[in-house]
């Protein structure tokens, strides 16, 4: 191969780096905020919407993989860190990326908590086999996250896309960008990333009188109506975890915005 060809092949490596590293959305900036900043309560929640949304941005787990391995420890002392380290393990097994399998070992090897260690074995396992640049620790700087100005206009991000979210001034669509909701988000994401619905509406399915449906799943359906642009339709994930989360994105020009 000769030298012009390497170095056309190392310019569009450097570029494709830098597309990668840029291609956080409002929604994925607002999960590394939260991510860096949160508890153990927010960050179960965000690892849980990742895991649910299949999430595959680097930058994204990235920093799941450094909140997992700084916060692993305390998950011996508090149910909710359990959980949290729980659902970061899965998240990251999840994204079929094995850059996060030495994290994800290490939890499973090291972890008090035997539960937790299991999750985190089954999340290795879902892992693709073969070579992979590790994840290290202490790659991505979380202080440095929490105390960043950009980190802070991620939390206006909410009511900037709530301020775009308003009616024309014509009474003409409102500006609302479905393009950066995924399926799996819960219902309180995507109204912080959009605003308010136009309108919304719910009914139950027919899985309310199964009687064999333990987990108590889908049992009932939540759709967002946002006028002049679609509608959003979620499912009750679980009776006991109460979350809705998107099962499917539906834009429409010509929704009503009426149930």
């Amino acid at each position: 191969m000769n030298k012009k060809v390497l170095s056309s092949l190392l310019v569009l490596s450097v570029l494709s780096v830098g597309v990668a590293q840029g291609a956080m959305n409002e929604a994925d900036k607002r999960y590394v905020d939260r991510l860096a900043k949160g508890g153990p309560e927010t960050i179960r929640d965000v690892a849980q919407s990742l895991f649910e949304s299949g999430s595959t941005n680097t930058e994204v787990l990235d920093v799941a993989a450094e909140v997992l391995l700084q916060k692993y420890p305390r998950a011996a002392l508090d149910r909710n860190s359990a959980d949290a380290a729980a659902w970061l393990c899965r998240a990251l097994g999840g994204s079929g990326n094995n850059r996060y399998k030495a994290a994800i070992d290490e939890v499973s090897d090291k972890a008090d908590h035997r539960k937790l260690r299991g999750h985190c074995e089954k999340a290795s396992k879902a892992l693709p086999k073969g070579a992979a640049e590790s994840y290290k620790a202490g790659t991505v700087d979380l202080e440095k996250l929490r105390n960043s100005e950009a980190s802070a206009s991620t939390k206006a991000a909410p009511a900037k896309a709530a301020a775009a979210a308003k009616p024309a001034a014509q009474g003409g669509a409102r500006t609302v960008d479905f393009s950066i909701i995924r399926e799996g988000m819960s219902s309180e994401e995507v109204s912080d990333l959009l605003g308010p619905p136009t309108a919304t509406t719910q009914r139950m399915t027919g899985k309310q009188f199964r009687p064999f449906n333990y987990g108590a799943r889908d049992l009932q359906r939540l759709y967002f109506l946002y006028k002049g642009v679609g509608r959003i339709e979620f499912s009750l994930k679980s009776a006991y975890e109460g979350v809705y989360r998107v099962i499917t994105i539906t834009p429409d020009a010509a929704e009503s915005g009426y149930p």
